[in-house]
């Protein structure tokens, strides 16, 4: 990386590689405000670094390790196929254009958080900036149905789209409260307790049984490396049940309502269309739409106009009316598949699985060290997200909060390969950060 020197100039070191930085981590740790807060950001980031290239010829490349490198070759593929293989099938230029901008931005927010998340210094003021800011919105968002504050970006007056959310800060919040926090008590157990209180607010037992896989995980490697103890457990569980007993009280026990629901759908086992809340007739409806064309996929943009028009054929296969058009499958693999056909599908599943294996891989050295554990944290990210995708599409939710999630994902493939790289490597920050 080509840095500029220092010339005496008052801003000298606020070059364009730190600007690109502090824009993009400021556009993902704000992006729950609604779609415009990254997309600014990114232009920013962007823009300052094909800046960088021209006046200084700044590197825009990524250097990664062999394991990331094959993630990334197979992304690519997956970002080549589900881009035109359909193309011969859509409507027009500005379909196409709609549904291939999905995976087009899923790649961009890799890249740029490869590009420029890449030593532990701007990893840690990453992680700091999601959760000073996330901590504090989260309130807003899941107190809405019983009061008003701020109500920015209404796609999270939606439960499912809250419970998106609170799974993807989830681990970000704890690892920071155990790790960035130890020493500081009441930091530490308001991070973790109002996470826990997000999930539950949420009332979605999709996002409940993603919760509870995430928090087995933290608790088993946060005890192992000795940050969390046994009655941290037991305080925060029952500081946390009293505190939502005590919000019970105060919105007049419309949660309790909401509570009882979900609990009633999980435990309903014997009946498969409460306990799917009736989505099994449109993952039903995806597969049998997914066969038109399996192999080149149909499209990112064109499930709401496929199904409106194929409902006529899936009489028998639905078994509830409908009152409006299915928009996409809920369910991220399901609609890969749709959209990009079977080939999509397996460089997608390929790079997940791969990623979720180089996390796991820097787990054991991650937990034991004092820096905060960022194999953790996309560890549990990566298995969140292969849970939640069965009932749930983070894709869908590209326009805002996936966001965190891409930057979570590049965030884990530009950290050194100790196998390759020696901890030296890592540790020597970019000089214009300082």
């Amino acid at each position: 990386m080509n840095s500029i020197p220092e010339t005496g100039r008052p801003f000298a070191l606020l070059n364009y590689e730190t600007f690109a930085f502090w824009a993009y981590t400021a556009g993902v740790a704000t992006t729950a405000f609604g779609p415009i807060a990254h997309y600014i950001g990114w232009t920013f980031a962007l823009a300052s670094l094909i800046y960088g290239k021209l006046r200084y010829n700044a590197s825009l490349s990524v250097k990664l390790g062999s394991g990331s490198k094959r993630i990334m070759i197979f992304l690519v593929l997956f970002l080549i196929w589900s881009m035109f293989a359909h193309i011969p099938y859509v409507d027009s230029f500005y379909v196409w254009g709609k549904g291939a901008s999905i995976p087009l931005e899923f790649l961009t927010g890799l890249y740029l958080a490869m590009r420029l998340i890449n030593n532990s210094e701007r990893r840690n003021i990453f992680g700091l900036a999601v959760v000073a800011i996330n901590v504090v919105f989260c309130f807003d968002v899941m107190f809405r149905p019983y009061f008003f504050v701020l109500g920015w970006n209404s796609s999270l007056d939606n439960g499912n789209a809250v419970a998106l959310y609170s799974v993807l800060t989830m681990p970000i919040f704890f690892c920071y409260a155990f790790w960035y926090y130890k020493n500081n008590i009441l930091i530490k157990y308001i991070l973790s307790m109002t996470s826990v209180l997000f999930i539950i607010f949420s009332f979605s037992s999709g996002g409940w049984i993603t919760a509870i896989a995430e928090m087995g995980i933290f608790t088993f490697y946060a005890v192992v490396s000795g940050k969390v103890r046994f009655k941290s457990i037991i305080l925060l569980t029952l500081t946390t049940v009293l505190v939502f007993y005590a919000l019970i009280s105060v919105f007049d026990n419309g949660p309790f309502e909401s509570f009882k629901r979900e609990l009633n759908q999980i435990m309903s086992v014997n009946d498969v269309d409460v306990l799917t809340n009736h989505r099994i007739d449109t993952w039903r409806a995806s597969i049998y739409m997914t066969q038109q064309h399996p192999f080149a996929g149909s499209g990112w943009a064109t499930f709401e106009k496929t199904f409106t028009q194929q409902k006529g054929n899936m009489t028998g296969i639905l078994h509830q009316q409908w009152a409006e058009p299915i928009p996409h499958p809920h369910n991220m693999f399901l609609s890969i598949l749709y959209a990009g056909g079977l080939p999509s599908l397996l460089f997608f599943v390929a790079a997940f699985v791969l990623s979720i294996k180089t996390a796991w891989l820097g787990l054991k050295r991650a937990v034991v060290s004092n820096n905060i554990p960022w194999h953790l944290i996309c560890f549990i990210l990566l298995v969140s997200q292969a849970i939640y995708g069965t009932n749930g599409d983070v894709f869908a939710a590209r326009r805002d909060i996936a966001v965190i999630f891409w930057a979570c994902w590049g965030l884990l493939l530009a950290i050194p390969n100790h196998a390759e790289l020696s901890d030296k490597e890592d540790n020597i920050e970019d000089p214009a950060l300082c």
